[in-house]
């Protein structure tokens, strides 16, 4: 499988001067295309969010404003594959209009770029609407799409984050707002000739609606039930869901210790049990600290769970302790109570949206140290901010909760 650190080298050296030429031709072309106003009313709109399942959740909102915006219109989204199984959950997009990639080699990357490019070309697409923060890969396929609007996140006055000029609709990236309010941003400019300043003209606001939710139907959960108890968990435990990290982001994971001093003094309260999930990545992790827990009172579920039944574990826990990490925002869509740590980047931008979510964030003064501005990318080798978060804290906001 590609690694995180692959394709931002390749974003980087193969994207800026591929942006840069792109722009240039861009220019050029443009004195010779007419300037009157292109898709007034769209017919086919389409989303890129290759990566992230967490963002793909949080653009949620928007993309039901859109939908209520233009109703006779079809959608489309792009993302990588092994984000497609949560359109089975938010049921947004029909999945036949939803173009995957595959990460897992280079060749498979680069064919399945080309068929996308080649399906959004083929579809006609009126708009596009690019919700990476500052890609250059998607800047690319954004322009190759040959969309008449392109609405992206633009850098306007920030120095470094180039990514040429190929998008038609500029959208400020504010650090200090959450990000599904700035994805709800892309709402307001979609009817406009074009967008070449940073002032946008709305307040965006969302209530409850606007936040997708999942009901887990009955079937599921009585068939996950059977399934904890054939794995050795009792059928009167109190379960609490844990997620130790994949190690693709490792700066902002909590601790392992700080994990397994959690789980313990969980265990020792009566009938509890930890269910640790989370990607094949977590494997190591997860065999070790059932090791120092004790397999009586511990399974690993790591890469063994579908996403049905992962809401299934939503709705049957009492709670989940993470990471920032996708997991939270699927976990987002159901009642379950959250404890979600943060560390070097900011909660206040990244944070699940509902009502059940506990948010543990030492305010440390170096944090937050990854951000939009420089790709999630820090040179700290001592996480201080996210270790700063004490085993007891959490375990007595479990208690009082």
């Amino acid at each position: 499988m590609m690694t995180l650190n692959f394709m931002r080298f390749i974003d980087f050296w193969v994207g800026i001067p591929l942006c840069f030429f792109l722009t240039v031709f861009n220019k050029l072309t443009g004195l010779f295309r007419s300037k009157k106003d292109t898709a007034p009313n769209p017919r086919k709109i389409l989303f890129l969010k290759p990566s992230e399942m967490g963002g793909i959740v949080l653009s949620y909102p928007l993309i039901r404003r859109m939908q209520a915006a233009y109703p006779q219109a079809q959608f489309f989204f792009v993302t990588f594959e092994c984000n497609r199984q949560i359109f089975d959950v938010l049921d947004i997009i029909p999945l036949k209009k939803i173009y995957t990639i595959r990460d897992t080699t280079f060749s498979q990357f680069v064919h399945d770029v080309f068929a996308v490019i080649a399906g959004m070309r083929k579809e006609k697409v009126d708009v596009v609407l690019d919700l990476e923060f500052f890609s250059r890969f998607t800047a690319i396929l954004s322009y190759l799409s040959s969309a008449p609007k392109r609405i992206g996140f633009d850098r306007f006055s920030f120095e470094g984050l180039y990514r040429g000029d190929l998008v038609t609709h500029k959208v400020i990236y504010n650090p200090q707002k959450h990000i599904s309010e700035m994805f709800l941003a892309f709402s307001q400019v979609v009817a406009s000739v074009a967008k070449v300043t940073p002032d946008l003209i709305e307040r965006q606001c969302m209530d409850d609606q606007d936040r997708p939710q999942y009901q887990v139907q009955q079937p599921a959960i009585d068939a996950m039930r059977e399934k904890l108890i054939r794995m050795g968990v009792p059928a009167a435990s109190r379960m609490m869901l844990m997620n130790l990290g994949d190690g693709v982001l490792a700066l902002r994971e909590w601790p392992f210790e700080s994990f397994v001093t959690l789980g313990k003094k969980i265990v020792a309260q009566k009938d509890c049990f930890v269910l640790l999930i989370g990607t094949e990545n977590c494997k190591t992790k997860a065999r070790q600290f059932c090791q120092a827990l004790g397999k009586d009172v511990c399974l690993d579920l790591t890469g063994q769970t579908q996403i049905f039944e992962l809401f299934a574990l939503f709705d049957i826990a009492d709670a989940l302790i993470a990471n920032d990490c996708g997991l939270a925002h699927l976990a987002s869509m159901t009642s379950i109570k959250q404890y979600v740590l943060f560390g070097p980047e900011s909660p206040g931008i990244f944070a699940p949206l509902g009502e059940h979510i506990h948010i543990f964030y030492s305010q440390w003064p170096c944090s937050p140290c990854l951000s939009v501005f420089n790709h999630r990318v820090s040179t700290c080798k001592n996480n201080i901010c996210i270790q700063q978060i004490r085993p007891d804290d959490v375990f007595q906001a479990i208690q009082s909760r």
